[in-house]
């Protein structure tokens, strides 16, 4: 009866614990062995150039200042809270003292602002002050709000197109004569890269009513449709972004990533402030976080292989993860035609002529 019993006893333990558990462990380890890495030794110089990095203060956009000012750049770092930000630049010191870490006020939600830092940026590192012009854009601050929510920012924009994707628009366009600068004084193109995300692939473009001001909002429990709207328009911004950079035959490049699944303050206010049911909070959310989740450095890497690596120099207006191509028959098809209509609705939203 004993023998039995601890035969079924180990027989149980074998297939609902151990054999589970390996599995885990295997798929983890193949996922993680997949995932590119940056190569230190194909990477262009940086060495006393100037980059801007948007939402520098945390998370992705934090350990990629740090990973250029590790490099020697001259690094602006883009923060809508300053307080927030010397506290991060004072804890980058603690491992670096490598380059230069510069805070400014942007807020990426007030096209006023926008307006305030290219103004205050040009007038500090740009022009004659510096022959260089700005040599990497880094696109990364990010904006996500609770599914079923709708907010605004001051300038009547629904907030997560507004600052995900209008605020970028505004920054990048004037921004560009630096870029084309520093393009024209090296044979390595400036470049633009956009945080952009997989999420992009539910993402609708409703060009009648962009800011769902009409259209009633149907959300999903897990994610806001808005936040993957505002991704979309991110990668057919950069799409294009570099049809019109290769237009005016400028040497400045412009890229799209998605760095994973990153565990981020955006993810933790999310389930704080609207938390799905248990089933995907006590089982299906940490199965997908043990599998796929990257910390911050890990999911810096596709920013950096996208910035810096000389693979890419002839590269330009594709999307990429796990530092490598991503094959557009892989993803959604994007439209050159929504790109163009994007491009042309954005500068009218933004003012920018």
């Amino acid at each position: 009866m004993l023998c039995c019993l601890s035969g079924w006893l180990c027989s149980t333990l074998f297939y609902f614990a151990i054999l589970p558990a390996a599995i885990l462990i295997g798929t983890k380890l193949i996922i993680k062995k997949l995932r590119g890495k940056v190569d230190l030794t194909n990477e262009v110089d940086i060495q006393g150039k100037t980059v801007i990095v948007t939402g520098a203060s945390d998370g992705i956009g934090k350990v990629t200042a740090e990973e250029f000012a590790i490099r020697g750049a001259r690094v602006i770092m883009a923060c809508r809270n300053l307080q927030k930000a010397e506290k991060c630049v004072k804890d980058i010191r603690t491992r670096t003292t490598n380059g230069e870490l510069i805070l400014m006020e942007l807020d990426l939600s007030k096209l006023s602002s926008v307006r305030k830092f290219a103004a205050e940026f040009l007038q500090k590192y740009g022009g004659a002050s510096n022959p260089g012009g700005l040599s990497i854009l880094v696109n990364n601050a990010g904006l996500a709000i609770a599914p079923g929510v709708r907010k605004v920012t001051e300038d009547g924009f629904e907030e997560t197109f507004g600052v995900n994707h209008l605020g970028h628009f505004l920054l990048t366009n004037l921004l560009l004569p630096e870029m084309e600068k520093a393009g024209n004084v090296s044979t390595d193109p400036s470049r633009i890269v956009i945080v952009s995300s997989v999420a992009h692939v539910w993402g609708q473009i409703n060009f009648d009513d962009l800011m769902f001001e009409k259209t009633p909002l149907e959300d999903w429990k897990v994610f806001s449709k808005f936040y993957c709207n505002s991704k979309l328009a991110n990668n057919l911004f950069n799409l294009e972004l570099a049809k019109r950079l290769r237009a005016k035959k400028v040497n400045v490049n412009s890229y799209a990533l998605c760095p994973g699944y990153v565990e981020t303050n955006i993810e933790t206010n999310i389930l704080r402030d609207n938390p799905p049911n248990w089933v995907w909070m006590k089982v299906i959310r940490p199965v997908l976080s043990f599998l796929m989740r990257k910390d911050a450095k890990e999911g810096t890497e596709t920013t950096i292989y996208c910035a810096l690596s000389k693979y890419l120099t002839h590269h330009s207006g594709e999307m990429y993860r796990n530092c490598e191509f991503w094959d557009y028959s892989k993803r959604i098809k994007l439209s050159e035609k929504d790109a163009a209509k994007l491009w042309e609705v954005s500068e009218k939203l933004v003012k920018l002529n």
